[in-house]
């Protein structure tokens, strides 16, 4: 047998870091060629409209460019709302503001702090537009400043860059799309299956009592915030007929409900508890089925028939159990947890055969931080005043360059959870860029002759940056190669680059890039640890408002903020690489479970008008005044449950008592794991 050569480590790391570039996967291939192509078209179209900057149009196609058709079209589309704002408010300040500088800085400052607070507040690229919408009045007002008169002439030819790239990058998409209605749908069917799968694993903990339960839920939030924000994707893709998207986001919520009251499940179910022991073979079938099932007809309706049985088996028992009052409260809690399953999975048979004339529509809301949104705006305003100020004192040349390209960076990453994950990538993008630029500018270049040539050689430097851009590790510094590259390189129809004009030129890029990465870990700094303990203070008011408030959200908003919020813990634990942070996140998750019972109490106490609902109010007046999780609230749960039994033995199995019990059984065991930090779970 022979031997093996020997390799050292770092070469085989290295080969390993390199496999993107060396052997790149077809779709990372197809992916790369379809932008390369459509950023060769906006190019050429540009030369021939004889456009004064046409790397604009290239840097459009690549920041419109994502790898899922449905990404790339929202962008495009929020990409031109966000430019024609950015070009408006360019024109305002300009005219408001003529040759004068500090009233002319500061209020593009306060814009820029605008949008990046607005842009927190939405979603995917909805977001994007308030953000493009804030750097675009900044590169249009710099490129305007010395020219005021020929500020609408500047916007105009900006907004002509922006809708030249975004057509050529749909037109050359068609090209490569194929199927994509039935691509998307099948993006959506897999999806929902991805979370099926993942329930089934947490299900099964929870009828095993499972000591790792909570650990795992919390990634279970944060897988189900990232596919919930990724569906909006395929069902752009499917077109606005389709209904799908709002099905699986109802599936979310649903799933999402049911967990959080197992959270909340009677203390009485431990693990050597009969409670479960004679239903616990069926759950546990049910779990495996979930676990293995696929989006067919047959599947669905069979798991939908098995998660209504055992409702019905739940309710029957909860009315009929005489044995004791827990194991009632507990099949209570089962009976709902087993009926928003069975809506859940309706909604999935939705999903694969849409019924007809559907009209279904439903929204899951996140978390909207206003702390967050408020230090985002002065983050990008503090960004733009030290920008002005070190153009104001220094008299550089590049010193606009250097403010345009701080607002663009400073954009980008303001809206982000943590705006510091990430820069350093980006930075090293914007000096791969430079190196890049450089090469081409003074080296080849001024070798070439026509159109032709200047498009084969930098179709190369395009192709590689798209296969950059296509793996998830290489993606940050990818996105700023394949943005500040082109220009860099400051194409033209009658223009060559001298090594003064670009060295200029890349000294101003990456120390604007610079700056951003200061202004992000020195102004305001984030810290994943005070970022947790805000959460639970704020989780902590809200309990106490769910109480009294004239107008209770529906559970459905209160899970979905949950669960975002949940998310956003896991990924910054999982960023900072801090292990303590678990016992934030199970807290937590109390936290939520206690709002949603508190809202089904309420709910509940609507529908009746007798002694134990006026007892409820009560409680629930008493609650926002001491706090929902601290030992007056839980003597006052114990007081009225003590009250609320008695009147059981009297009324007998009154179901509207027990979902009462089990909503009460739920805030206080889940509030008593909350204040103590037990860690034991379910």
């Amino acid at each position: 047998m022979t031997n093996a050569p020997f390799r050292p480590a770092w070469t085989r790391n290295g080969a390993a870091m390199m496999q993107w570039l060396f052997c790149p996967a077809p779709q990372a291939v197809g992916f790369a060629l379809r932008n390369t192509l459509a950023s060769l078209l906006a190019l050429a179209v540009a030369f021939w409209m004889e456009l004064d900057s046409p790397q604009w149009a290239v840097a459009t196609v690549w920041s419109v460019a994502q790898v899922r058709r449905g990404e790339s079209m929202s962008k495009a589309r929020w990409r031109i709302v966000g430019t024609m704002a950015g070009a408006i408010a360019a024109v305002v300040f300009i005219a408001a503001f003529p040759q004068q500088a500090w009233l002319f800085f500061p209020a593009v400052a306060v814009w820029i702090g605008l949008c990046s607070f607005l842009a927190t507040f939405s979603l995917n690229f909805r977001s994007y537009a308030f953000v493009l919408s804030g750097y675009t009045c900044s590169i249009i007002a710099v490129a305007a400043a010395s020219q005021p008169d020929n500020v609408f002439f500047i916007a105009v030819s900006r907004a002509t860059y922006i809708v030249l790239g975004v057509v050529c990058e749909a037109a050359m998409a068609l090209l490569f799309a194929h199927d994509l209605a039935t691509r998307a749908r099948a993006t959506m069917h897999a999806r929902v299956e991805e979370v099926l799968h993942q329930l089934a694993l947490l299900l099964r903990e929870i009828v095993l009592h499972d000591r790792e339960t909570l650990t795992h839920a919390g990634e279970f939030s944060d897988m189900m915030v990232s596919v919930h924000k990724g569906i909006e994707f395929p069902a752009i893709e499917m077109g606005r007929h389709s209904h799908a998207a709002d099905h699986a986001r109802a599936v979310f919520a649903d799933i999402s409900i049911m967990v959080t009251r197992l959270f909340g499940l009677s203390g009485a179910a431990g693990q050597g508890d009969p409670v479960l022991l004679d239903t616990r073979e069926r759950l546990l079938r049910l779990c495996d089925n979930l676990h293995s099932c696929r989006l067919h007809q047959g599947i669905l309706q069979a798991l939908h028939g098995e998660a209504e049985a055992l409702a019905v088996l739940f309710q029957d028992r909860a009315l009929h159990d005489n044995e004791a009052e827990a194991r009632r409260v507990t099949h209570t809690v089962l009976h709902a947890a087993m009926t928003d399953l069975a809506q859940a999975l309706a909604h999935c048979q939705a999903i694969f055969t849409p019924p007809a004339h559907d009209r279904f529509r439903f929204r899951l809301p996140g978390h909207r931080d206003l702390r967050l949104a408020l230090y985002n705006g002065l983050r990008g305003a503090a960004a733009i005043m030290i920008a002005g100020l070190v153009y104001e004192v220094t008299a550089w040349p590049g010193g606009m360059g250097f403010i345009a390209i701080t607002t663009l960076v400073c954009g980008l990453f303001a809206t982000r959870e943590n705006p510091v994950v990430g820069t350093l990538r980006f930075l090293s993008g914007a000096i791969w860029s430079a190196v890049a630029a450089g090469c081409l500018d003074l080296w080849i270049v001024p070798y070439l002759s026509n159109y032709e040539e200047l498009a084969f050689v930098l179709g190369i430097f395009l192709f590689v940056g798209g296969l950059a851009k296509y793996n998830p590790g290489t993606a940050g510094a990818a996105a700023a190669y394949g943005l500040l590259m082109p220009n860099l390189l400051m194409p033209g129809n009658q223009l060559r680059v001298d090594e003064i004009t670009f060295l200029n030129n890349a000294l101003h890029t990456v120390l604007a890039v610079g700056l951003s990465v200061l202004v992000f870990r020195l102004v305001l700094p984030f810290h994943a640890a005070e970022e947790r303990i805000r959460f639970a203070a704020h989780i902590r008011a809200e309990l106490r408002g769910l109480c009294i408030m004239p107008l209770p959200p529906l559970p459905q908003w209160w899970i979905g903020t949950s669960v975002d919020r949940i998310g956003r813990l896991v990924r910054h634990a999982a960023q900072a690489g801090d292990r303590a942070a678990a016992g934030e996140i199970r807290q937590a998750l109390m936290l939520s479970a206690v709002g949603l019972n508190i809202l089904l109490l309420r709910q509940l106490k609507r529908e009746q008008d007798n002694d134990a609902s006026h007892s409820l109010a009560v409680l629930l007046r008493t609650l926002a005044r001491y706090q929902p999780v601290s030992r007056r609230g839980l003597a006052m749960i114990s007081v009225t449950r003590r009250r609320l039994r008695a009147a059981a033995r009297h009324d007998g199995a009154d179901p509207w008592l027990l979902q009462v019990m089990g909503c009460l059984d739920g805030i206080e065991h889940t509030a008593a794991i909350s204040m103590n930090g037990d860690r034991t779970h379910i």
